[in-house]
């Protein structure tokens, strides 16, 4: 499955020309092995989105990343695993339907929850709400991208997490066209104009420590490249 014309993070442009801290994450890690879910368990956090491609798997694969599934394990016992979901833009987004074939296979390939939205990141709000039962602003969402994962988590008061793609092998030409230049965006905003994330109400100081340290590291690698 290759990913078609993302139409809502296009409309949902106009949200970032009013307020850019939204393509802002509260965290930022080279990938999920790098995230502390206890930490975030205890603070009150009640359950975790993830993005699935090069997030939790090889683009349009329907297998964890070998190197990852510690790390998944781990978060599906800490906040249980009615309380972890995948929310795509492939699988169970509008170019999967109108069967959600590709969502039911990684169901049964993962053992997780796939959210069927029939739209794509940044909309797709209401599947989260009608699965938590919760106010979004008690959820993390994970992801690689900027403009559709972070922006989505941000723009209903999710605490956001971006993991650095797996790979660019087999991904979406379109994606690999603007990754680069989403990333150049933000680490300006960060960097220039000292931009971060909206508040977060559970976020703690901790975590807005470590991201300016990966921020820093992330400058260091820039420079020597």
């Amino acid at each position: 499955m290759v990913q078609s014309f993302n139409i809502e993070a296009i409309k949902c442009l106009k949200h970032v020309f009013l307020n850019r801290s939204l393509i802002v994450p509260h965290l930022e890690v080279k990938d999920i092995r790098n995230i502390n879910f206890q930490s975030l368990r205890d603070k009150g956090f009640k359950g975790v989105l993830f993005d699935k491609d090069n997030t939790l798997t090889e683009p349009y694969k329907n297998e964890v990343y070998h190197q990852y599934k510690e790390s998944l394990n781990k978060c599906l016992e800490i906040f249980g695993n009615d309380n972890v979901v995948i929310i795509s833009n492939s699988a169970g987004s509008s170019d999967d339907g109108p069967n959600f074939e590709k969502a039911n296979q990684i169901e049964k390939s993962l053992g997780i929850k796939v959210l069927k939205h029939n739209t794509k990141k940044p909309d797709g709000i209401d599947s989260v709400k009608n699965h938590f039962k919760t106010d979004p602003k008690n959820l993390i969402m994970v992801g690689d991208r900027y403009l559709t994962d972070v922006l989505f988590g941000n723009l209903y008061g999710m605490f956001t997490i971006y993991t650095h793609p797996i790979t660019s092998v087999g991904d979406n030409f379109f994606v690999k066209l603007i990754r680069n230049k989403e990333r150049q965006i933000v680490l300006c905003l960060k960097n220039y104009f000292k931009i971060n994330a909206p508040t977060n109400l559970l976020c703690s100081s901790e975590f807005e420590n470590n991201n300016k340290n990966n921020n820093n590291n992330n400058n260091n690698d820039q420079k020597n490249k």
